[in-house]
């Protein structure tokens, strides 16, 4: 089968990020849109990275964006079943680092946008299909694409990232920290004279523990928030006393939830465990700082996909996505919505359902035709 085949070509392709690769991706989509006539744009993000853009004409005002990452994670040490980039098909099962994490739901938007162009499907407004780079590190595509291209007229977003098929009206945000002590080495044997900065760790730990209950907060349909300990180094040698040690910490928010004012706390609170002469200096990265992004229930484009399934319940995820980034303010709806199972994402033996990737496709495509013509009427009266 073509849509099967097509979807094993885009697996075999190793876009694990870092670093990435995606440039190999766009070429394959690009080989597809040569045959079909499709005009297409690829632009460079960085050396052999890239964003893969369709745009199909309407007739109106207003755009549908569809958007996924081209990008996965690296496949790992664990052993795998079949090979992380072999495609391998085993009965329902599609096999593959990027199977379920979003090649499925990149693939199968692809080839609605391809069937809507083939059948010279009249579009009431421009119906645009993107692919870009870096989801899974730094979303430099979508930064590159908010450079290049407004999103003024974007009526709504549809990203195809793995929800089992269920409809999806928002994520959590995440924040990302690192806090880094530097204190003074000394021998292991005299170490009054140095400043432990591994041991003036475990204060920070504590403070970071007590404000998991303290922080914790819960809402539908984004679940709880969370706070972990995910990172800690720290170190020279056995003799030596640590003048350095890092620790990671992983934030994910949900509404009301402001990051600004959780990291302010955290700096504060640390002022407060080294305000003593003998303590050690610190120093705060943030590592990464996404939104979480929610859209209503009753907008035009999750009643569309939801009269489309015969779904009443709307869900949230736990994940971030490109979204964050298009839509920091959550001020375009957006509906998150892909073939893909989240619970095999990232893992070892990562798969796909076969007939769910093929379902997603008339999905995705009968999604564009009947939000482009609801929102119009709604327009129009």
């Amino acid at each position: 089968m073509d849509a099967v085949h097509f979807l094993q070509e885009m697996i075999r392709i190793d876009s694990s990020n870092p670093p990435g690769n995606e440039h190999e991706v766009a070429k394959l989509l690009a080989e597809r849109c040569e045959k079909t006539g499709i005009p297409y744009t690829i632009s460079r993000v960085e050396s052999n990275r890239s964003n893969f853009r369709i745009k199909l004409n309407g007739e109106g005002k207003g755009k549908l964006l569809f958007c996924g990452h081209m990008d996965t994670v690296q496949p790992g040490e664990q052993p795998w079943k079949h090979s992380p980039f072999s495609g391998e098909l085993e009965g329902d099962r599609l096999y593959g680092r990027g199977a379920s994490d979003m090649k499925s739901g990149l693939c199968a938007m692809f080839l609605a946008i391809e069937s809507l162009y083939k059948e010279q499907k009249q579009l009431p407004k421009d119906i645009i299909f993107l692919a870009t780079a870096g989801e899974e590190v730094d979303s430099c595509g979508a930064r590159q694409y908010l450079k290049e291209d407004s999103l003024d007229d974007v009526e709504a977003i549809v990203i195809g990232e793995p929800t089992n098929e269920k409809i999806v009206v928002g994520h959590k945000g995440a924040l990302w920290l690192e806090i880094i002590l530097s204190g003074k080495t000394a021998h292991g044997a005299m170490p009054e004279s140095g400043i432990n900065a591994v041991e003036w760790m475990r204060p920070v730990m504590e403070m970071v523990e007590s404000l998991k209950s303290k922080w914790k907060i819960s809402s539908v349909p984004l679940g709880e928030s969370s706070l972990a300990i995910t990172k800690l180094n720290g170190g020279v040698q056995t003799n030596v006393i640590p003048d350095r040690s890092s620790m990671h910490v992983d934030i994910r928010s949900i509404p009301p939830q402001s990051h600004d004012e959780l990291l302010t706390e955290i700096n504060q609170n640390l002022h407060e465990i080294f305000s003593a002469i003998d303590a050690p200096d610190f120093h705060i990265n943030k590592l990464l700082d996404r939104p979480s992004i929610l859209t209503e229930k009753a907008s035009t484009i999750i009643t569309t996909a939801s009269r489309l399934k015969g779904q009443d319940s709307v869900y949230g995820v736990s994940y971030y996505t490109d979204g964050a980034v298009l839509n920091p303010d959550s001020k375009i709806p957006t509906l998150i919505y892909g073939p893909g199972d989240e619970r095999f994402a990232h893992q070892p033996n990562e798969y796909v359902d076969v007939h769910a990737y093929l379902r997603s496709i008339d999905f995705y495509k009968e999604l564009a035709i009947r939000f482009s013509s609801v929102s119009t009427n709604m327009i129009e009266k």
